[in-house]
């Protein structure tokens, strides 16, 4: 008698414990955040008014990369925005100033990108500044 007492209290321990580990992992709340990328279609974000800051003593030369990016969905603004001038090429973290909100106005800031080198426009964003 004795031994399925024990038996049963030790059942009822580790429902205790499951139970309270499901409920503390129900618990938590994962915030709605947007992220998107590359040339197809990504819910997320919009680019619109792209404009390449050409150098003005040699036009084959890009000083920046202006465009405004607004949320598809949802009110959360982009909080980190980045480029990529060619496909698989490096990223460029851009600065961000806020405009109507949620849309935020993006400068990407280059020392001297070689026109001709720009082969693609690739936009990562996110709701977060360290997705």
């Amino acid at each position: 008698m004795f031994r399925n007492f024990k038996f049963l209290l030790a059942i009822l321990a580790i429902i205790v414990v499951a139970g309270s580990a499901y409920a503390f992992a129900a618990a938590n709340t994962v915030p709605d955040t947007n992220a998107g990328y590359a040339a197809s279609v990504v819910s997320g974000y919009t680019v619109t008014n792209i404009v390449y800051d050409l150098d003005a003593t040699d036009p084959t030369i890009v000083d920046a990369i202006t465009f405004d990016i607004a949320p598809t969905s949802g009110s959360q603004k982009a909080v980190l925005v980045k480029v990529q001038t060619v496909t698989a090429g490096s990223w460029t973290t851009c600065t961000l100033v806020d405009g109507t909100l949620p849309q935020v106005a993006a400068t990407c800031t280059y020392g001297a990108l070689p026109l001709a080198n720009v082969t693609a426009l690739n936009v990562l964003a996110s709701g977060v500044a360290d997705p």
